[in-house]
């Protein structure tokens, strides 16, 4: 969260001073789901946007406070590559990415909508229309699933469940919770990641950070702060592999003029995908392992 919060200060630090900039209005919904929205004038999206994040958040503390929850420091075991989790555990982490990601996704419609209300002035860099539903959909959509820029990353991705035990991270599931209601909590879960982490990482800094500084420097401070947003631990990538898939998608954003749906797309499908691979199996059907995937 730190590294979060240097980012939020840094895109403060070179957007315009206006009480009602589009990086304050951001940084207000970061803290605050629905507060920009409302400053922009819509205060149904904006009491939409709180009740979301109050909601998942809840429900989440209420999973986390649970005698059976396990904390995910005691979840993955690194040595043998195996994952012990549970029912309650899942939940948790539902409803918890849904609450951290609406904080991502409100700052980024907060931020788009105050530009496109300025008519984007005072920018080099378009803004995307795109809407929640064009964002929350653009997994599933064959226009981008077709591209080589997508499907590519995606067979990576996919080749991981054509792994063996012995060469892959597994799975020791506990409390009656079965793998079919484990995979089923992959689609939202890593929807809400796909969708909140695209629009604050890509649609947020990237695109702010390009019209500051450029295109090559301003793809190396948005994957940057990709890259230091996550922790290697378990199946979560390096900050050094995290940067460098972010320079990826920093540089995809940009091949698309600045929209986020193919971004979104190939992020949820490899975090599915790579998620999926680790679940397939238990622990009892390898006798060794060999890490090598990573989900961001």
């Amino acid at each position: 969260m730190r590294y979060l919060l240097a980012g939020l200060a840094l895109l403060l630090g070179t957007a315009p001073a206006a009480a009602t900039s589009p990086a304050l209005l951001a940084t207000g919904s970061f803290f605050v789901p629905g507060v920009g929205q409302f400053i922009n004038g819509e205060p149904v999206k904006g009491s939409l946007h709180l009740a979301t994040y109050g909601t998942a958040a809840g429900i989440a503390t209420h999973y986390q406070t649970r005698d059976d929850y396990i904390e995910r420091e005691d979840r993955y075991d690194e040595d043998d590559l195996t994952i012990t989790t549970n029912r309650t555990s899942e939940r948790a982490d539902l409803f918890a990415s849904v609450a951290s990601n609406t904080r991502f996704y409100s700052a980024y419609d907060a931020y788009r909508e105050r530009r496109a209300m300025r008519g984007n002035l005072g920018y080099s860099t378009p803004i995307s229309d795109e809407g929640f539903q064009d964002l929350a959909t653009a997994p599933f959509a064959a226009r981008y699933l077709s591209r080589p820029t997508t499907f590519i990353p995606i067979a990576i991705a996919a080749s991981g469940l054509l792994l063996p035990a012995e060469d892959s991270w597994v799975t020791r599931t506990r409390g009656g919770l079965t793998r079919t209601e484990a995979g089923a909590m992959l689609l939202p879960r890593h929807g809400a990641v796909a969708l909140g982490e695209e629009a604050f990482f890509r649609g947020i800094l990237n695109n702010e950070f390009h019209h500051q500084f450029g295109p090559w420097w301003g793809t190396t401070a948005s994957s940057v702060g990709f890259g230091l947003a996550h922790s290697g631990n378990g199946l979560s990538a390096n900050a050094a592999v995290a940067t460098a898939y972010g320079a990826y998608l920093g540089w995809l954003h940009q091949h698309n003029d600045y929209r986020l749906g193919e971004n979104v797309a190939v992020h949820f499908w490899w975090n599915v995908l790579l998620s999926a691979a680790a679940l397939r199996h238990d622990p009892e059907e390898r006798t060794a392992v060999v890490r090598w995937e990573f989900r961001f």
